[in-house]
């Protein structure tokens, strides 16, 4: 494809130039710091080496060959067949910048945002092109963590959305649909739930910071390296995910009454759709071939963390 411009040298805006360099694509960073070239492509150098063990046949020296930073945004998105935003998270500014970029980027070119908790709309309703305006909203960091979510706006294009999950499948992302906009889509919810809840447990004295991230880092994260909690859940029963709900759902209705829900969560529609869902991927009688094959490697992750160690602090 022609050139993708990225607007923004930060983080994510590093981060995305690797992404797009090492699956090929030539990549232009705009920035507004002057003079911030030599110090943005030091770092970048940096992130994709620490990284080059997902790519390990891309060259360092071929990343870098295809990533260049510009001061002048216009000059930047000339010929660009996508533009991906990264700037930081304030509407008045994001929305001033697709106003800019609608008049300057190709009338072909796709206009993405990497927001974290605005949907396009908040910023891009206005503009003549918001047909070709939507959210890539990535994990963070895009060229370690691939999951990406899509999410457009009520006025987004079929083809728009089509074309940046297309892309994403392409160039090595996991691309996922959010159906409609909502603050925070789904990925920060699901991250705040959790946190909330340990924020919760840290405040209350019912264990320590230490002890309630171990939970993670030595319990659960061990299964989600290779599993989603629904998948993992659905091993946990001898009938799979609709057993499991029908052994441990009380345990959810009650933690959700005890929240303020004033109905069950774990209801006959839900057990329905995640049923069909997991047997619609995988029947039961493959779930003891799964669970032999989810041990193995989660043993192999054990032995893989202790070969490698802890951060130590020098």
């Amino acid at each position: 494809m022609a050139h993708i411009t990225v607007i923004g040298g930060g983080i994510i805006g590093r981060s995305w130039a690797v992404v797009f360099a090492r699956s090929g694509v030539m990549v232009r960073i705009v920035s507004r710091r002057k003079g911030a070239g030599p110090a943005i492509l030091h770092d970048i150098e940096g992130a994709a080496r620490r990284a080059q063990a997902i790519k390990p046949d891309v060259a360092i020296e071929s990343i870098l060959s295809r990533i260049s930073v510009y001061e002048d945004m216009a000059e930047a998105v000339t010929g660009a067949g996508f533009v991906m935003e990264t700037v930081e998270e304030d509407l008045a500014i994001k929305a001033a910048l697709f106003r800019d970029l609608d008049h300057l980027a190709p009338e072909d070119a796709v206009i993405a945002s990497s927001t974290s908790s605005f949907g396009i709309s908040r910023f891009a309703s206005e503009i003549l092109g918001r047909h070709r305006c939507i959210v890539a909203h990535p994990a963070a960091p895009p060229h370690l963590i691939p999951v990406v979510e899509i999410v457009p706006a009520p006025f987004t294009s079929l083809e728009t959305v089509e074309i940046v999950y297309e892309l994403m499948q392409a160039i090595g992302q996991t691309p996922v649909m959010v159906k409609r906009e909502q603050p925070g889509f789904v990925m920060n919810r699901l991250q705040g739930a959790l946190l909330t809840e340990m924020f919760r447990v840290i405040e209350d004295g019912l264990m320590s910071p230490e002890d309630v991230d171990r939970l993670i880092s030595d319990g659960f994260g061990l299964r989600w390296a290779f599993l989603g909690p629904l998948e993992g859940i659905d091993l946990n029963a001898p009938g799979g995910i609709a057993d499991y709900l029908k052994r441990y759902g009380f345990m959810f209705n009650d933690l959700a009454n005890e929240r303020g829900a004033s109905a069950p969560v774990v209801t006959q529609k839900l057990v329905g759709l995640l049923h069909d869902a997991m047997r619609g991927a995988l029947p039961v009688s493959e779930l003891p071939r799964k669970l032999a094959w989810r041990d193995e490697r989660m043993a192999s992750l054990r032995a893989l963390r202790a070969k490698l160690g802890p951060f130590e602090v020098e």
